[in-house]
């Protein structure tokens, strides 16, 4: 269980792919699956680690967004070349 690596280091404690790091209390929690955010109530996402120690889930979340938003914009730009510019 997550909790048993609390008091450990993050490094210990993401090892387990399910758990969660917070820097606030130094704490290995079970990340809350039923939510795709874990809940502020458990930790801020600025102080959350999940994954990798080095990233705080606020940045992760940024990050995932501005890689979509450029992939669509791509995606868009794409089809309107070949739909249109090509005639």
């Amino acid at each position: 269980a997550c909790s048993e690596l609390s008091r450990s280091s993050c490094e210990e404690c993401l090892q387990n792919v399910s758990c969660l790091w917070c820097y606030t209390n130094k704490t290995c929690v079970d990340y809350p699956v039923r939510s795709v955010l874990p809940p502020a109530s458990l930790c801020s996402l600025s102080r959350a680690r999940w994954g990798a120690c080095w990233m705080n889930f606020e940045a992760l979340i940024i990050a995932i967004a501005v890689v979509a938003g450029l992939l669509l914009v791509s995606a868009a730009a794409c089809c309107c070349y070949c739909c249109y510019c090509r005639r």
